[in-house]
């Protein structure tokens, strides 16, 4: 399976890092001209997005979004595309209308409970399940000896890497009731995902992926 990161110049880069140690991984910057309905994609870009099997699109120009989940529908319809940046409910159902794109609230918080509601998405494309065995929502073992954290087995990992950034830093540490809410917190450090939008989220997304992480931790006590 060959995955392909596609950016606009700004992020991308960590989740390229992070899943090419599982995956054949290329990093594209998209070139393209114009704006709203009339952006053209170079040729060049047009070529590449026939070669990969999933693509995860980290652009920032909604517009620039919508013609790459469009042109990848229409010359490679066995691919399918995480849309890592996106705003708006009416966005979302604009680009999952295709049938070959997924809009997550956040990268780490997708698993296939999560498209439980999409199951066309993992019976059509079952490279998104094999991409999701290795990188999604986190899953954690943590394996405690003496009241200290001796080894972390990280079964899978937040597509941005933050998952083993954080976990690391907690290897041999004392284990107590305040470890998990740390381990909360600390991941926040090494997330991307953007601030809280008064008015609109109850909850911003940074805090939202220090409880996902929690959440998929294992405690295991070893003697």
């Amino acid at each position: 399976m060959k995955v392909a990161i596609l950016t606009d110049g700004v992020y991308g880069d960590r989740a390229y890092n992070t899943i090419k140690s599982k995956f054949p991984c290329d990093f594209i910057t998209v070139k393209y001209y114009g704006d709203f309905d009339e952006i053209t994609i170079s040729e060049n870009t047009i070529e590449k997005l026939k070669d990969y099997d999933l693509f995860i699109t980290y652009t920032l120009n909604p517009d620039l979004t919508y013609e790459l989940v469009r042109k990848i529908k229409e010359l490679n319809n066995k691919a399918f595309v995480l849309v890592g940046a996106w705003k708006g409910e009416g966005f979302k159902k604009q680009i999952e209308s295709f049938g070959n794109a997924f809009c997550p609230y956040l990268m780490c918080d997708i698993d296939e409970d999560e498209l439980k509601d999409y199951k066309d998405y993992l019976d059509n494309y079952p490279h998104l399940k094999e991409f999701l065995k290795y990188f999604g929502k986190p899953k954690v073992k943590l394996y405690i000896k003496n009241n200290k954290i001796e080894k972390i087995d990280v079964l899978r990992e937040a597509p941005c890497g933050s998952t083993s950034e954080t976990l690391k830093e907690f290897v041999g540490r004392e284990f107590n009731d305040k470890t998990l809410i740390d381990i909360g917190l600390r991941v926040q450090h090494f997330c991307r995902a953007g601030k809280i939008r008064l008015f609109v989220e109850k909850e911003g997304k940074k805090t939202k992926a220090g409880k996902i992480l929690v959440s998929g931790i294992q405690v295991i006590q070893i003697p």
